[in-house]
């Protein structure tokens, strides 16, 4: 029964992951390299020289607030671990509590089955 528990999740989540990205790869691209009024080298060389007249109004204010709230020159870091900060920390959480829990699982069992075979 527990095979089965098995073979039935994991087959929702691998058709769930299939819906998913058949509708993320019908979605338009954000960027693609194309606009010729964004350069990201000089976005990246400097930032406060940025022209955001033809950003949309996320893109504007994240380039405009980012060197001055967070005093990093990459945008991306900035929101991860400055912005987001909480959030990324919520997830480390869950990761290494994850990986602690599985490692707990797997030891646990190996230590039973060496037991087991010294008796």
């Amino acid at each position: 029964m527990k095979k089965f528990l098995t073979y039935v999740c994991l087959g929702v989540m691998l058709v769930a992951m299939l819906c998913g990205a058949l509708g993320m790869a019908r979605m338009p691209r954000t960027y693609d390299g194309r606009n010729a009024a964004v350069s990201v080298y000089d976005l990246q060389q400097n930032p406060e020289s940025y022209n955001d007249s033809v950003a949309d109004g996320a893109a504007a204010a994240i380039v405009q607030q980012n060197l001055s709230e967070t005093h990093s020159v990459n945008d991306v870091t900035s929101i991860v671990f400055d912005f987001r900060g909480y959030d990324t920390m919520g997830e480390a959480f869950i990761l290494i509590t994850a990986v602690a829990g599985s490692a707990v699982i797997l030891f646990t069992k190996k230590a039973k089955e060496e037991s087991k075979d010294g008796e």
